[in-house]
């Protein structure tokens, strides 16, 4: 027996051998139970609470909106620049995604995905405004009022809201 049939033999053997262990141990050892994420029902506490949030920073003094505003009228370019990107974070993906979830219509669904696209194409509207050498205060602000729409757009599905034993 030469040394590459040796080689090929024992890893024949080691895979015969594992197939055989696993298919073994598998039918000897208990099912373990799935963990699958509950559900978590939704009621209109939930869905006033969570649209209330993204409310509050459209029409928020402290809320996104607003505190785009004030940079870009304040010209603090690099600030905008960074508050872009984490509002994608925080506002979009956080906010908007939570809300995404209580959607109870599946054409709805997907439509609320190209709406939370469009608060980030907004978003980065604004940032490409405020990038050096590309500084732009009437484009931020048409971006800006963009992204008031497209929030005030998601904001509307709330009602299409089918509540828990209601």
């Amino acid at each position: 027996m030469t040394a590459l049939s040796a080689s090929r033999s024992s890893r024949r053997t080691f895979l015969t051998n594992t197939i055989a262990l696993s298919t073994s141990l598998s039918t000897l050892l208990p099912t373990l139970p799935s963990h699958a994420k509950e559900k978590v029902p939704i009621t209109r506490e939930l869905v006033s609470t969570t649209f209330a949030s993204i409310k509050d920073e459209l029409t928020s003094s402290s809320g996104v909106v607003a505190t785009l505003q004030k940079l870009i009228d304040e010209g603090n370019y690099e600030d905008i620049l960074q508050y872009t990107k984490e509002s994608d974070a925080f506002f979009r993906k956080g906010k908007l995604g939570k809300a995404r979830k209580l959607l109870t219509d599946d054409t709805l669904k997907g439509d609320s995905v190209l709406m939370s696209n469009a608060v980030t194409f907004d978003l980065i509207g604004i940032n490409r405004a405020s990038r050096p050498g590309k500084e732009n205060k009437d484009e931020q602000l048409r971006y800006l009022q963009e992204l008031k729409v497209d929030i005030q757009k998601f904001l509307e599905l709330e009602s299409t809201i089918v509540v828990d034993n209601e």
